[in-house]
């Protein structure tokens, strides 16, 4: 056994160790700075957590790893354990808590404001090149507290790809909750979406269930799912966090993923190769327009190069017109109005016509997912390209217009400025998601 010491973590470096437990991965035993969940203590350490921890029922570890600390006997009974509880206003100061019974797995995510973790990390180089990754939380909350859900590392000649998520709450939790995807290792997370808007759903409609390949809902409460290609080159860190007042409980999620060896495609649309080397963004708007104003859904300038791959709307507004509102889609960058007519209005973009006349739909490619009007108009809906792809190079704008108007002939989508307007749209608060696939 070699003990090692780097800056504010301790570690243990072990293959078979004094215990005589035998480790099919390297696996590295470290106390982590105080407040950080094991994933995070791990991954400083380009290393990925093994939530399986085996202390013996002894605080021997902790004593390895250079600390001194008063032995609790109590059984394991939280996820932030075992632990060295550190911070001086905690009345277990001092302590090692929580290294009897310990379970089977722990959450590698869970942390406390005056603990130090122990935990057990393993090295990327010793997993498996081709078998699954992920994690579940169960039984759980939210909070204001962004907290760790999954933080993977790679193998050397492979890259990652998330390819699940679901989440379950009782209603509203998961309204207020997003979820954030931090790319390796991004400052900010490029990817943050509620579960709802990321299934092409807005305004709190619990309609289920259903469900496409892509995503669904399974439950009248929560149970959101979608299966989109989130790639990454090296490494993943999953988090959420609730951004309504309030705590909220009875929460479960799971995330999973695949490696594959770089160069191999993750995802293939419409024959269309998608290379390893893409990155998925989620292109997000929220904000008041007024009527005719132009919607840049999407705006992505020279050189970009990509193919846009799922669009969700939202509208709050005081009447349907903004439903006569045409899509245009602009590549290169700099192409001149009109650009790509995709729509001869709003509902025709989605596969519907007569502003949605035959009532909600989720179809495999578009869906039309909620409608109220008791106090103005409450809409949204979502289509996917993956039939008829949006490819693009040299930039990309995809806009959409509140409303439309008229040429002097009557055709609509082809004034840019002025023309007769169709019906009396008003202003609209409008929320939009873009997923885009770049390289």
């Amino acid at each position: 056994v070699s003990t090692q010491s780097t800056g504010t973590i301790l570690y243990i470096v072990a293959l078979t160790f004094a215990f005589s437990y035998t480790f099919a991965q390297t696996s590295t035993y470290l106390v982590g700075p105080q407040g950080l969940s094991c994933a995070d203590a791990c991954h400083a350490k380009g290393l990925n957590c093994n939530p399986h921890i085996q202390t013996n029922n002894s605080i021997a570890l902790f004593q390895q790893l250079g600390i001194t600390c008063t032995a609790d006997p109590s059984p394991w009974w939280a996820e932030d354990q075992p632990s060295y509880v550190s911070g001086s206003g905690d009345p277990n100061y001092g302590k090692c808590v929580g290294y009897m019974t310990v379970p089977g797995g722990v959450q590698c995510g869970a942390a406390y404001p005056t603990t130090r973790r122990l935990c057990r990390c393993d090295d990327p180089n010793s997993i498996s090149r081709v078998g699954a990754f992920g994690t579940g939380l169960s039984s759980s909350y939210v909070d204001a507290t962004e907290r760790v859900l999954f933080n993977w590392i790679v193998p050397d000649g492979t890259y990652g790809v998330m390819n699940h998520f679901w989440a379950t709450a009782g209603h509203p939790i998961l309204d207020g909750t997003i979820f954030r995807y931090y790319i390796d290792d991004e400052t900010n997370a490029s990817i943050q979406f509620y579960p709802a808007m990321a299934c092409g759903v807005g305004w709190d409609d619990r309609f289920a269930p259903w469900g496409t390949e892509w995503f669904g809902k399974g439950a009248a409460d929560g149970s959101w799912f979608n299966n989109f290609r989130i790639p990454f080159k090296k490494s993943v860190r999953i988090t959420y966090q609730k951004t309504t007042p309030g705590v909220g409980g009875g929460f479960y999620t799971i995330v999973r993923g695949l490696p594959l060896p770089i160069g191999q495609s993750f995802l293939n649309i419409a024959g269309i190769d998608i290379p390893s080397t893409a990155k998925l963004n989620l292109i997000k708007f929220e904000q008041n327009v007024e009527p005719l104003q132009w919607v840049p859904i999407a705006d992505l300038p020279s050189p970009a190069r990509g193919l846009f791959f799922m669009h969700t709307i939202s509208v709050q507004s005081g009447n349907l017109n903004f439903l006569e509102g045409c899509y245009h889609a602009y590549t290169p960058y700099n192409q001149g109005f009109p650009g790509t007519v995709l729509s001869t209005g709003t509902e025709d973009y989605f596969d519907s016509g007569w502003y949605f006349s035959a009532g909600q739909f989720r179809f495999p490619i578009s869906g039309f997912t909620h409608l109220t009007t008791n106090d103005g108009i409450q809409w949204s809906a979502y289509r996917f390209h993956t039939m008829d792809p949006l490819m693009f190079e040299d930039g990309f704008r995809f806009i959409w217009r509140n409303g439309d108007s008229l040429d002097p002939s009557g055709q609509k989508c082809y004034m840019e400025t002025g023309g007769r307007i169709v019906g009396s749209p008003t202003r609209s608060l409008v929320s939009t998601y873009a997923w885009v696939y770049t390289w």
